[in-house]
């Protein structure tokens, strides 16, 4: 990938569409853009997605339509990944490209009330190894998710006593 949607670089677009989404048929929820190449990714049948058409991502947890457009539309069983933010029961995938999930952060918060999965992420990115055009069925960076997933499971964690 010549282009990151995690590019650290202000110099570096993002590759993703600028077109602006329409309303989910399922939800009627507004979609967020996505990129053609990731649609084409992660559908089972690639042969499915025309290429000239714009697609939105459907974020709405409850909505089993991942990705649509005013010609295609794609749910959940039609994905060769899971869709974490529409997943409730583990593994919830966070990050796509070096396969972290909500349950890995929850382990590490509450073994040691810390993880290192945001900064071991954001080395990876640094390095130019991330691939969330293609990886992640949002085709965004995970660095927001992974965020939430931490605060979440900070808040959820038992508190350790100081007491005897």
């Amino acid at each position: 990938m010549s282009e990151s949607c995690c590019s650290t670089s202000k110099d570096r677009a993002c590759s993703l569409p600028t077109s602006k989404p329409g309303a989910c048929p399922s939800c009627s929820k507004k979609g967020k853009p996505v990129a053609v190449l990731t649609v084409k990714n992660l559908v089972r049948d690639h042969t499915r997605v025309p290429a000239s058409v714009s697609y939105s991502f459907c974020r709405t947890t409850e909505c089993d339509v991942v990705y649509f457009s005013d010609q295609a539309l794609f749910r959940k069983p039609d994905l060769k990944v899971r869709v974490g933010i529409k997943e409730t029961a583990d593994p919830v995938s966070l990050c796509y490209c070096f396969d972290y999930s909500r349950e890995d952060v929850r382990r590490d918060i509450e073994t040691s009330g810390v993880t290192t999965i945001l900064d071991d992420i954001r080395a990876e990115v640094q390095g130019g190894f991330c691939a969330c055009e293609v990886k992640n069925p949002s085709g965004a960076c995970c660095l927001g998710d992974i965020t939430r997933a931490i605060q979440e499971a900070k808040h959820a964690a038992p508190t350790v006593s100081a007491s005897l």
